[in-house]
């Protein structure tokens, strides 16, 4: 939900906005009792980062 914020969804943006999201619940301690691990958490951004990249990819046009 926080990604349709995104005035220029690019991948600078998408970086910055989900290391920010996921960074406040680590430090809102959301992931205490969860069995996850920072590695975990890595692949987590990751995947996040990139299905959001796919989301909002530009779409080329094509002329008709």
């Amino acid at each position: 939900a926080a990604s349709r914020s995104l005035k220029k969804p690019d991948e600078e943006a998408i970086d910055k906005l989900v290391e920010s999201v996921i960074n406040n619940q680590i430090a809102s301690h959301q992931f205490d009792n969860a069995d996850v691990t920072l590695r975990d958490i890595r692949k987590i951004k990751s995947v996040f980062k990139k299905k959001l990249m796919n989301i909002y990819h530009l779409r080329i046009e094509y002329p008709k």
